[in-house]
């Protein structure tokens, strides 16, 4: 009975820390550039890997986290790489995420919450502003998730592997 309870208080919190930082996070006018990382929601060619797997059990510590997907678009080329952690406290359902950024120029870190397979991060610069933001979707299960071990979530390995697409926006 104390899960219902939880669950609403959690999924709040990842509300408002969302409305909070979408906030301060207007791009400048005319400065913004949208790219694809990890192909298309129909064709994703990103992958999410998470170490030890993430179960619908809160997680006891952080979970490591390894994402990366090729940036496409006008002006987007490389691969972005995150490597960084999901937060103590973990869940299949709901996730925060932070750690670095490797291969895209001006961007360092991120940080956002995940609510089951759509995430929303912010990315940031060395001294901290917000310079784009990126909303990956996880394939977690399906005909076009081959590669993915989503319904393990329910297992004690947990869900470990999964092919995702995101929009990146950057606003500068």
């Amino acid at each position: 009975m104390r899960r219902r309870p939880v669950a609403i208080a959690l999924a709040s919190l990842t509300l408002s820390t969302v409305s909070i930082a979408a906030s301060h996070a207007a791009p400048p006018d005319g400065g913004s550039r949208l790219c694809t990382r990890g192909g298309t929601p129909a064709a994703p060619t990103g992958t999410v890997t998470f170490d030890p797997g993430n179960t619908n059990t809160p997680s006891a510590g952080p979970i490591a986290v390894h994402a990366w997907g090729p940036l496409e678009g006008p002006g987007c080329q490389g691969t972005m790489d995150f490597n960084g952690t999901a937060r103590s406290g973990a869940t299949c359902l709901l996730t925060i995420f932070e750690g670095s950024v490797h291969g895209v120029p001006g961007v360092r870190r991120l940080f956002g919450p995940g609510l089951g397979p759509q995430v929303h991060e912010f990315l940031y610069d060395r001294q901290g502003n917000i310079v784009g933001s990126d909303q990956p979707l996880v394939k977690a299960s399906g005909n076009s998730a081959p590669n993915s071990n989503g319904p393990d979530c329910t297992t004690p390995e947990g869900f470990r592997r999964a092919p995702f697409s995101s929009p990146v926006q950057f606003y500068r």
